[in-house]
């Protein structure tokens, strides 16, 4: 289970890797895809398609027929949360003798996962209204686009780097932070219809008497299997199937029960 683990996150770590790399601006160019259309709501005008619009509608596409891959595998900002919790696990473990993974209580978690919908109101809102434009300066995720491409933000974003460090400094506390309370991207990708053969279902017919592995290590909390209400808010790291001592975890429709068994 251990080496299945291990293959899995090296997987994983490789490929967001790459994307940070190569792609570390996906996040806030699909979010600006989004903006334009309310922008251009606001001003009275036709909503004209734009290359923002294009990376937009594919992610919301592929988040529709595979499920939150992106946020797993391709989203910078969140492989930066993954190392810095990580890393803080490892200065746990190793420094301060502390095993196992930290991180906030499932009520906490539930009640913070709903601040990532109330916060995508406020920017929806806020461009309505044009009082977006007077935030310039104050976007962490700006100041994160300009450190990826090698540019130091001014002094008129030092909101925007204050904010950064916060929110740097709640994903050495919780497993994805950023993504599951405060990603306005994550909140619309959550709300999309996702296609059954993207769900992860658990065959609990083997599961060992009181398991729960896949519970407690899944980021986000979920009942891996049936939580139709929540199963937006999986991000696809798959750290439930490499945790599951029996292999039940599978992408894609349940199988059905053979009804000559009753």
């Amino acid at each position: 289970m251990k080496k299945r683990q291990r293959k899995i996150r090296l997987i994983r770590a490789g490929i967001q890797l790459l994307f940070f790399i190569f792609a570390p601006a996906l996040f806030s160019t699909a979010f600006a895809g989004v903006k334009s259309i309310f922008q251009a709501i606001a001003a009275h005008q036709t909503i004209s398609w734009n290359s923002f619009l294009d990376v937009t509608a594919v992610l919301l596409v592929v988040t529709c027929l595979f499920g939150r891959h992106f946020c797993g595998y391709a989203c910078a900002f969140g492989s930066l949360g993954d190392a810095l919790y990580e890393l803080t696990v490892f200065i746990r473990q190793k420094v301060f003798h502390k095993k196992g993974r930290h991180g906030y209580s499932e009520k906490a978690i539930r009640i913070l996962q709903k601040v990532k919908y109330i916060w995508l109101l406020v920017l929806l809102v806020s461009i309505l209204t044009g009082w977006y434009s007077k935030l310039q300066g104050m976007s962490p995720w700006d100041v994160f686009s300009m450190l990826t491409a090698g540019r130091l933000p001014g002094a008129a974003y030092k909101v925007g780097i204050v904010l950064l460090l916060l929110i740097m400094i709640g994903m050495c506390t919780q497993e994805r932070f950023f993504c599951q309370f405060l990603c306005p991207m994550g909140a619309i990708f959550a709300i999309m219809p996702i296609a059954p053969s993207a769900l992860f279902n658990r065959d609990r017919s083997t599961c060992p008497a009181k398991c729960g592995a896949c519970k407690k290590r899944c980021p986000a909390h979920l009942d891996i299997d049936g939580d139709t209400l929540l199963s937006g808010e999986c991000i696809c790291c798959h750290a439930c199937q490499g945790i599951c001592p029996k292999k039940n975890i599978r992408i894609g429709i349940p199988k059905m029960k053979d009804e000559s068994s009753f």
